[in-house]
């Protein structure tokens, strides 16, 4: 069936005797009235009347029921067929009584009126499911009127707006079930082919009265699609309005489309940032850094993948190091942050280093595995270097950058850049032909989305009616032409105050610390070998410039204890100028590290004090009466079976359930100190007793049991 054709379907079920298009009726009861009082009166003979007075009678009768049924609508065969059964039994009584009636040819006669009126009955009972079918084929017979209307529809609006004869529209509508609108497959003449329509999509919203931030995408469809077979997407509602809350917090992976967003019919917009890198254009205010930010949420929730930034503003970054160096949750989610031009460079020469190692050294695994790319996974992680507004890195970083997108492809390690216009002046050519990926927000003038689009056309810039909503395709994964979506918001200010949505954002990234800390992978290492200094010591370089002043001095009240504790027991870092000069660094050094606490990294012995700590933080959160806080301290204290400083045991007095805020825990410490709860060493530990009171400890009276050397009499001295 083409797509021309009436989709009308008669039903499959057996033919019934019933052909009426009326049920059961009063109409109906008055003819079998009317058929047994005819049959009553063709016994007239046996009363001395004669016979022909009675045929006479069921003639008219039968008569009259015939124009009954032609007025009601009956079909003609059911009226030949009723008309038959009552001229027969009519006919056949009369000339009985008219030979002289027997009781033998009455009985058979009363048998055939009775066989008619069983018919009619019969037939009358099926009344309702034929005046049913009756219907649904009128209303198949409409539906096909109105799809043949809507396709010459189509076909003149596509002739009058695009200037294409010979459109037809598929009958079948993909209605979306978000119910913002639908997508309708349209056939062009065989020579043409999507681009035919580049250019339109403003034209035809307007034909078809769409509201601002409702318009007209079009799509080629998948590789098995013709040709001149063109998919429209019509969004009739605004979905572009509002605010979009940020999804659950659940780990995934780099190897799927990392989400950022709703499209118009209900699904996810997302990009294989695995296999590409994007570059998202827009003005100021158009909401790139919080698309940043949307997108940096989808990365690091990936358990193979590490994310590296180049933020020179330190906007982009900030919420995802700031629970780690504000509050001492968890790990910072971005994996290096550079904010400084010096450390930007350092990001480069790394990422090169990485790009030569990772191609020479997994060499085996490629063949090994028979794959051309190098896969990505935990043990393996790819990496994935963010780069906020391109136009404010220095040259030699530019020529870094593409380098790293010409050759990193193979190996894992891919760039995303934003920009406030897609001219050269802030795109590198080389960004510009190697980057798939493509995010259009909102900007002072067209021309910049038609740069950034340059194939496919810019899309309709009425669909930029809020912020958040963007236009993005991939030209090797798809969409493969622009799709408006709406990005999700993380920010509690898109929402109203007190509501649900507000309240969760509020804490977004707090919860992202907490919730994702435990996921995210450590660099491979044969590529932090291949980084060296520049990637160990990091965080001893990045710090001051996160959380100092602007002279990079750093002091213990602008960040939490456990940071301040663990960067004060680094050692200097190797300064960025000196990393930076060939031949002049140092090939080792001391590393920076935040540690994690896993079996890679502690022996059997810390194993069984994990082990220890595991069951007294299980032991806390399960117990029906939760612990206080102090006895929970001091059981993990005694778990590590050392002494310790109050940094070590926060994280796992957090993951218990405590959640006092900045400084708290260092407070409670030193209060257990005085209790002699804890003991407190001058280095700025604290240990458990293993029993009762602790010798030696600060605030308590010797005892006479202290002497090592017994009781005696003489006297202390």
């Amino acid at each position: 069936m083409t797509s021309t054709e009436l989709p009308v379907t008669l039903s499959d079920k057996p033919k019934r005797w019933d052909f009426t298009r009326e049920a059961v009726s009063p109409g109906r009861l008055v003819a079998w009235g009317s058929e047994l009082a005819v049959a009553s009166a063709l016994l007239a003979p046996l009363a001395d009347i004669p016979w022909e007075a009675g045929a006479g009678v069921g003639a008219i009768c039968t008569g009259t029921a015939v124009v009954y049924e032609r007025a009601r609508g009956s079909w003609r065969r059911v009226t030949v067929a009723r008309a038959a059964s009552w001229l027969s039994m009519t006919g056949w009584l009369s000339y009985t009584l008219a030979e002289g009636p027997t009781l033998l040819a009455m009985a058979f006669g009363g048998a055939i009126w009775a066989t008619g009126a069983a018919v009619n009955i019969a037939m009358d009972r099926w009344g309702e499911e034929t005046k049913a079918a009756e219907k649904e084929l009128d209303r198949q017979l409409e539906k096909g009127e109105q799809i043949k209307g809507a396709q010459d529809s189509w076909a003149r609006l596509l002739n009058d707006i695009c200037g294409i004869e010979g459109a037809v529209a598929d009958p079948v509508v993909d209605r979306w079930r978000s119910g913002a609108g639908e997508t309708v497959k349209i056939t062009l003449p065989s020579h043409m082919n999507v681009d035919a329509l580049r250019g339109y999509e403003a034209a035809l919203a307007g034909a078809l009265h769409l509201p601002k931030g409702g318009g007209v995408s079009f799509n080629a469809g998948g590789p098995d699609v013709p040709r001149n077979v063109v998919y429209l997407a019509i969004t009739r509602k605004n979905m572009m309005s509002g605010a979009i809350p940020y999804p659950r917090l659940t780990p995934t992976t780099i190897n799927k489309p990392v989400g950022f967003g709703i499209v118009g019919n209900g699904d996810e917009a997302g990009l294989n940032l695995k296999d590409e890198g994007f570059i998202a254009i827009g003005a100021q205010g158009s909401g790139k850094t919080a698309l940043m930010k949307t997108l940096g949420l989808g990365l690091v929730r990936c358990v193979d993948a590490i994310v590296i930034d180049l933020d020179t503003s330190a906007k982009m970054s900030a919420v995802f190091v700031n629970p780690y160096l504000r509050h001492g949750i968890g790990r910072p989610l971005i994996d290096w942050p550079a904010t400084t031009e010096d450390e930007c460079r350092l990001v480069i020469q790394a990422a090169h280093a990485a790009i030569a190692a990772r191609k020479t050294e997994y060499a085996d695994l490629l063949e090994d595995e028979d794959v051309d790319n190098l896969p990505a996974r935990p043990d393996i992680p790819a990496i994935h270097i963010r780069v906020d507004e391109t136009k404010s890195m220095p040259d030699d970083v530019l020529q870094g950058i593409d380098f790293i997108i010409e050759e990193g492809r193979s190996v894992n390690v891919r760039v995303s850049n934003t920009g406030l216009r897609a001219t050269r002046e802030y795109i590198t050519g080389t960004m510009d032909e190697l980057t798939p990926g493509r995010i259009g927000l909102r900007t002072n003038n067209s021309s910049e989305l038609q740069m950034l689009f340059p194939d496919t056309g810019a899309p309709d810039m009425a669909i930029f009616t809020d912020p958040g909503t963007v236009a993005y395709m991939s030209t090797t994964k798809g969409p493969f032409q622009p799709t408006p979506a709406k990005a999700y918001a993380t920010m509690a200010e898109a929402f109203t105050e007190g509501s649900d949505d507000y309240t969760r954002m509020q804490s977004l990234f707090m919860d992202a610390a907490r919730e994702l800390s435990p996921i995210r992978p450590d660099m491979d290492e044969v590529t932090a070998r291949a980084m060296g200094l520049a990637w160990t010591q990091r965080w001893a370089r990045i710090i001051p410039n996160l959380r100092g002043d602007a002279h990079g001095n750093v002091a213990a009240d602008r960040m939490h204890e456990s940071v301040w504790e663990l960067y004060s027991s680094w050692e200097t870092p190797v300064p960025p100028a000196l990393l930076l000069e060939p031949g002049e660094a140092p090939a080792t050094g001391k590393g920076a590290d935040i540690p994690r606490l896993t079996e890679a990294l502690i022996d059997e012995d810390a194993l069984e004090r994990a082990a220890q700590q595991e069951a007294a933080i299980e032991l806390a959160k399960s117990a029906p009466r939760p612990k206080s806080n102090d006895d929970l301290a001091v059981d993990l204290f005694a778990a590590q079976g050392r002494p310790a400083k109050p940094s070590e045991i926060y994280p796992l007095m957090v993951r218990a359930g405590y959640d006092k805020s900045d400084r708290t825990f260092r407070d409670l410490c030193a209060k257990l100190g005085l209790q002699d709860r804890l003991v407190r060493g001058d280095d700025g530990t604290y240990a458990a007793p293993e029993s009762g009171e602790v010798p030696y400890a600060a605030g308590r009276v010797p005892g006479a049991e202290d002497d090592p050397d017994g009781h005696g009499d003489a006297p202390h001295g």
